[in-house]
């Protein structure tokens, strides 16, 4: 068996080569198989014309808000209430709170698994 000495920069610079050439190739191969022909085809309405729909597929921002509106009323309200309190150090205190607790499971989590030698 044969070990391959390098010194860290040489290591990192042969690293950055191999990705780049392997993003290089990923993105030749792309625009090579990519589509050539635009395929067109109109929009299923019932059988109604365009004219009777104003706008086509509803907006994504739409959606959602129609959904939490609808449906996840309880969860809203807590967000207006408990969250949204324009102040950005609530925001801060809120979101690095959820952080903290995801790291201390992960923390748990892998210690538990360095001790059982998983």
């Amino acid at each position: 068996m044969v070990t391959l000495e390098v010194d860290p920069y040489m290591a990192v610079a042969i690293s950055i080569g191999v990705v780049a050439l392997l993003l290089v190739i990923t993105l030749l191969l792309y625009y090579m198989l990519k589509s050539r022909t635009i395929r067109v085809s109109e929009v299923y309405l019932s059988g109604e014309p365009e004219s009777v729909v104003s706008m086509i597929s509803p907006s994504v921002a739409s959606l959602y808000w129609g959904f939490i509106k609808r449906f996840a009323r309880s969860i809203f309200n807590v967000l207006i209430t408990k969250v949204h309190t324009g102040s950005l150090h609530d925001w801060y205190k809120f979101i690095s709170s959820w952080y903290g607790i995801l790291l201390m499971i992960s923390i748990v989590v892998f210690t538990t698994l360095m001790l059982i030698g998983w």
